[in-house]
């Protein structure tokens, strides 16, 4: 059985003049969907830099158009990370007078899992029997006063540090991205009502942008909402990016067990590789 989603968007541009939010959902042909996944994203462009929005709509088109170009091969992360170093480096380079800066949330569900990278002050939600979970980590300044100044962003240094988060589906759930001109006006326990009372997807975006704006946000405000429908089939690709978190083992040592082998001797030792002759002690 595939991966069946639902979703929905909303964005507004509030008293501002420009929207500068960015919101991308993409859902490929099937054949891609099974190896690639399906990808939403929501950029909110920095207002004092060149030309936030562009750096906004450029960041989210170039995954859209490049991450299912990607090598099969490529974990989910390791094709994000190296599509987003690439979007930094044009950023930082082609904004007029300063780079151009952009935050970015970008998510991807495939088979069983989704993975997400962050960075910025968007933020994205869990929201599963009734609990809303936040994934994300705001990248703003601590310190009185600076509370929304991006400590990290897309285009703001040419080294890129992303967060990357990954983890199971869960049947019936749903993923939220929201800009911080919904999360910083009605706080989590007003978004959480909005989910609870209001099952229809777009609805519900419509309803967080609405709010946000009607309790003062003077910012841009965008939604993006992914209901987990079904759950598709467990594939190698998923297998592989889960083993792939795991910590490695340290040198093994000859006569010592380890996942019900014992060693008996090492073969090769090279800057890349441990070989190792074992013997199962199952059988």
């Amino acid at each position: 059985m595939p991966l069946h989603l639902s979703y929905a968007q909303s964005s507004a541009s509030g008293p501002r003049a420009e929207n500068q939010d960015a919101t991308r959902l993409v859902s490929p042909a099937a054949s891609l969907a099974a190896s690639k996944g399906y990808l939403f994203a929501l950029a909110d462009g920095v207002s004092q830099c060149a030309d936030g929005g562009l750096a906004a709509r450029s960041t989210v088109q170039a995954l859209a158009h490049d991450y299912y170009a990607t090598p099969q091969t490529w974990g989910v992360a390791q094709a994000l990370d190296r599509l987003l170093l690439a979007q930094n480096r044009w950023l930082h380079a082609n904004g007029v007078g300063q780079p151009l800066l952009t935050t970015l949330s970008a998510l991807v569900l495939r088979g069983r899992r989704f993975t997400l990278a962050h960075i910025g002050d968007c933020r994205v939600y869990r929201w599963h029997e009734g609990q809303l979970q936040r994934l994300s980590e705001d990248h703003v300044w601590s310190q009185p006063g600076m509370q929304h100044v991006l400590k990290r962003a897309m285009g703001l240094e040419q080294h890129l540090v992303v967060d990357y988060r990954e983890g199971e589906l869960r049947a019936g759930e749903r993923f939220l991205l929201v800009s911080d001109g919904i999360w910083a006006t009605l706080g989590e326990a007003s978004i959480a009502g909005v989910l609870r009372d209001e099952p229809d997807l777009q609805l519900a975006t419509q309803a967080l942008v609405a709010a946000a704006h009607l309790a003062g946000s003077q910012d841009n405000a965008s939604a993006v909402l992914v209901r987990v429908d079904d759950l598709g089939e467990a594939s190698l690709g998923d297998a592989l990016d889960q083993v792939a978190q795991w910590p490695l083992p340290p040198a093994l040592k000859p006569g010592q067990r380890f996942e019900g082998w014992q060693v008996e001797t090492l073969l090769s030792h090279t800057r890349q590789s441990l070989l190792y002759r074992v013997r199962d002690t199952q059988r």
